[in-house]
């Protein structure tokens, strides 16, 4: 009996020893456990990530034109915050923000219990700077795991960060719905209004949007969003800040918190913003991160409602074109540069039916540009003096034989005929003669041409230089033809395209500022201008191939250039079928090159035969010009330069006409002086007067007698 008292004792006495030991050791490993915690929260380097920002992208007028993000997101600090949203997200998600040091263990172990006894983990105790920790680097699955993450975060932020700072973070990163992220955009959206505006009504609105956006927007759900406020109100009543009295009169404001959802007067923009990310991607190390998530101000040239005028018009443009016939559905797509001939500034872009459905930007794309491509030719002839806008060119079957090529080179006009008949340089621009414009690159020489498109704007190589160049047969970009077309329009003063004027960060630091480029002379004015009035006629003209576009737009001034190139799709076709078509045109205003075609080269966009340019681009072109000349301040048409000359000539010659010239061929021409014709009609016979010129009989028979004045 002894023994085993004895043995019990001992026993009892190695069981108190191993409790004591383990107790103790539990108190040493909690104690260094502490330690060693504190020492990684004090010590261990610790980064605090910024929230991501929008990207904002101003228009021309300096006005947001669109947004790049990955979240929307817009922070402001907290002087520019109601006081009264403060307040109340304090008060509905951590009461005791501003006593506690990143956890409130009050709150954690109610929260514990309730959990236990629920056997569940809908119960939260998460303070702010916990909800900034799993927002800023957790993720939001209900884990025990992270919920250690989250705390060791939190007590972290509270050691690198001020309260005020951790709530500023907190408010400008937490999500608010509708895809919106920080109170600056939420008040944005919900009220039209900055955050600083708020208020005490719309504040508690939103402090209690915070904890179930989806199910407390009052733009989702009106009634559930009223009873959250009603909560944010009670807290409010329960930490001081309001009377019982005073929370009821605020909860009575229904009206003041309907909410009347806004969003920024934005374009589309797709093309642009995809612009810019691959400006910046290319220009600065990480750039296109920078884009989506460093919160820059971008300034641009794009006046947003030209921008918006272009999505527009090529939107319908391509539903009525699909819709008459006349082209297939889904095939073509499309892009659209306008700018400024004067200063280069690019007003608008689309460089596609769809940026969502394909971000590949069709305007910096090359694709051949047709019979776009010829007034380029004859402003070289023009220089030369080979040609004048009356000169009559042989419209028939010619061959080239090139070195090196068994067959020979010839043109033919559209479905392979000729005119056989001579056409005048002015007529053959008007109706976009192929035959007339390869005899013309034959007579100034091919690499003369490449030279004057380079100068001009539009860079091509010396291997370009061959006759069918003067078809367009040389594939282009969009933007280099509107750079071209803006030498035209600007009086051969050659500007550069910029569409970013400026890029700044979030703490002010430019990284970029864009510099006024000198216009550059580089093509005689009048010579400009001489090609500027013929291709006014292939809109204004009856038989001109822009003449469709009149039923969309109609301008005196206006001077455009139509084109199309063709495959045959499979062997065996009968004829060629368009698969890009173009029209180039400008205003003294405005430069707007509009292209339409198929991505894939082998693939048609219309099945109709012998269809110009103009029937096919003209519906978005015109459209576009027609909003564009109700936004823009009109300028006057270019006036007449120094050194051109009016006369008479004949038709049939491109000589002075004399009285023997039948009037119908009779016509008013320019021409450069040097270059303008001196002796009467060869085809109809000379005269002994002087050119009919208006004035009388006896002053052109003796002309030394009355000089002209």
């Amino acid at each position: 009996m002894a023994n085993a008292q004895a043995l019990e004792a001992k026993n009892e006495s190695k069981l108190k020893r191993f409790l004591r030991r383990a107790f103790v050791g539990s108190v040493i490993l909690a104690a260094l456990s502490i330690i060693l915690l504190t020492a990684y929260i004090t010590f261990w380097p610790f980064e605090i990530r910024t929230p991501e920002r929008t990207t904002n992208v101003l228009a021309d007028d300096s006005q947001l034109l669109t947004s790049i993000y990955v979240e929307n997101r817009r922070p402001v600090p907290l002087e520019a915050i109601s006081p009264y949203f403060l307040e109340a997200v304090i008060a509905v998600e951590d009461s005791r923000f501003y006593q506690h040091r990143g956890i409130d263990f009050i709150r954690l172990g109610k929260a514990i219990l309730v959990n236990i006894k629920t056997r569940s983990k809908a119960q939260g105790a998460s303070t702010i700077t916990q909800q900034l920790a799993r927002n800023l680097y957790l993720t939001l699955e209900k884990k025990y795991s992270r919920k250690i993450q989250e705390a060791i975060l939190a007590l972290q932020i509270e050691q690198h960060l001020d309260k005020d700072t951790i709530l500023e973070m907190y408010v400008n990163q937490v999500y608010m719905g509708h895809g919106l992220y920080g109170i600056q955009n939420a008040a944005q959206f919900y009220y039209g209004k900055d955050a600083k505006d708020l208020t005490l009504a719309q504040a508690t609105m939103l402090a209690g949007v915070i904890q179930i956006p989806e199910v407390y927007s009052p733009v989702n759900n009106f009634e559930a969003g009223r009873r959250r406020q009603k909560i944010v109100l009670q807290r409010l009543v329960a930490v001081g800040k309001l009377t019982e009295e005073e929370a009821a009169a605020v909860y009575e404001k229904e009206d003041e918190v309907r909410p009347k959802p806004t969003t920024p007067q934005t374009v589309s923009a797709g093309y642009i913003r995809g612009a810019i990310i691959k400006h910046l991607d290319s220009n600065y190390l990480n750039g296109a991160q920078y884009a989506y998530k460093g919160g820059l101000t971008i300034q641009t040239t794009i006046n947003s409602q030209l921008q918006q005028a272009a999505e527009w018009a090529v939107a319908e443009g391509l539903k009525d074109l699909e819709n008459r016939g006349r082209i297939r559905p889904g095939v073509a797509e499309v892009a659209l540069i306008a700018l400024d001939p004067k200063t280069g500034e690019i007003k608008a872009m689309v460089g596609g039916r769809n940026y969502r459905a394909s971000t590949f930007n069709r305007v910096f794309a090359e694709r051949p540009p047709g019979s776009v491509f010829k007034p380029i030719v004859y402003a070289e002839a023009l220089r030369q003096g080979k040609v004048t806008l009356a000169s009559p060119i042989l419209c028939e079957r010619t061959e080239y034989h090139i070195p090196g090529q068994e067959r020979p080179y010839v043109p033919a006009d559209f479905g392979g005929t000729y005119h056989d008949e001579e056409l005048t340089v002015r007529r053959a621009i008007t109706i976009s003669d192929n035959v007339i414009a390869v005899k013309t690159i034959n007579e100034v020489g091919p690499q003369q041409v490449v030279e004057l498109a380079n100068a001009i704007g539009i860079p091509l190589q010396s291997r370009d230089a061959v006759l069918s160049l003067a078809l367009g047969t040389v594939s282009v970009k969009p933007i280099d033809l509107a750079v071209g077309f803006a030498t035209l329009a600007n009086g051969g003063y050659r500007v550069e395209p910029l569409m970013i004027k400026s890029i700044t960060d979030p703490q002010g630091r430019v990284w970029e500022q864009a510099t006024s480029s000198t216009p550059q002379p580089v093509l005689d004015e009048r010579v400009t201008w001489l090609i500027t009035d013929a291709l006014k006629d292939v809109l204004n003209s009856p038989e001109g191939t822009g003449r469709s576009v009149r039923q969309w737009y109609s301008d005196p001034r206006a001077a455009i250039k139509t084109g199309t190139t063709g495959i045959k799709e499979k062997e065996g076709d009968a004829y060629e079928k368009v698969n890009n078509a173009w029209i180039a045109g400008y205003t003294p205003d405005l430069v707007t090159v509009v292209y339409l075609g198929a991505d894939n080269f082998q693939q048609a966009i219309t099945d109709i035969r012998n269809v110009s340019g103009g029937s096919l681009v003209g519906p978005i072109w015109g459209r576009f010009m027609a909003k564009a000349e109700q936004i823009l301040a009109r300028s006057e048409d270019w006036p007449l330069p120094e050194g051109i000359t009016q006369a008479q000539i004949c038709n049939a010659s491109g000589e002075l006409a004399s009285f023997r010239c039948p009037q119908e061929l009779r016509q008013q021409e320019y021409f450069l002086q040097e270059f303008a014709p001196t002796q009467s009609c060869s085809v109809h016979g000379g005269s002994w007067f002087a050119p009919d010129d208006g004035r009388p009989w006896w002053e052109r028979l003796f002309p030394y007698l009355f000089p002209r004045p």
